[in-house]
């Protein structure tokens, strides 16, 4: 990588400002003029981490990535949550990640009181993150794979009985919600979803 500023005077950075999506915003202090400036380039992380031997948080790759276009703005509030647990669990470089610093924070997520499919989508998203900073050449990929997953919660299957569903349908309910009752026991008997119903045309119905 190389940055060329036209120039004069000579100067010093002051600060590096990264994002995931390739974007730097140098901040130098300029020897030969009263004011410093901020420069805003884009190369390739991997090349800027190598050559500036940066030492990278995961809770602050972590949000930048949350604020750039790699999330959809409908998932953000999932990787904030996210988020929002790691820094109660502890910052470390991305350099110092282990197994045994993954393992733990999944362990500290139960603690939490967290269900096991909450834990899983957590974790998920976390290994999102240290995906795209492996693809940045900014950490190990083999120490993600080493990390035993909360598993998939098993499907518990409910259904109401014949006279659970005739409970139902003899409670007293105001005028305006008997469309909405007559649909639901129309889904029981015929097995038919919610929005299926709700498509439903008398040329439908032979």
């Amino acid at each position: 990588m190389k940055l060329t500023i036209n120039s004069n005077f000579q100067f010093r950075v002051r600060a590096i400002e990264y994002a995931p999506d390739g974007n730097i915003t140098l901040s130098i202090d300029a020897d030969n003029s009263t004011d410093g400036g901020i420069y805003q380039y884009r190369t390739d992380l991997a090349e800027q981490y190598a050559m500036e031997k940066v030492r990278i948080s995961l809770v602050q790759y972590t949000s930048d990535f949350t604020e750039s276009h790699h999330v959809k703005e409908k998932t953000k509030s999932t990787y904030q949550m996210m988020l929002n647990h790691l820094k109660n669990y502890g910052d470390i470089d991305l350099e110092q990640i282990t197994t045994a610093y993954l393992q733990d924070f999944i362990t500290h997520m139960e603690s939490q009181g967290l269900g096991r499919g909450t834990v899983r989508l957590y974790f998920q998203k976390l290994a999102c993150v240290l995906h795209h900073a492996y693809k940045n050449e900014l950490f190990d990929d083999r120490i993600l794979q080493r990390v035993q997953r909360p598993q998939k919660p098993k499907d518990r299957k409910c259904f109401l009985s014949e006279r659970e569903v005739k409970r139902l349908y003899n409670i007293e309910i105001p005028d305006r919600q008997k469309p909405i009752r007559e649909m639901f026991f129309f889904s029981c008997m015929t097995g038919l979803r919610f929005c299926d119903v709700t498509k439903l045309k008398w040329t439908d119905i032979k």
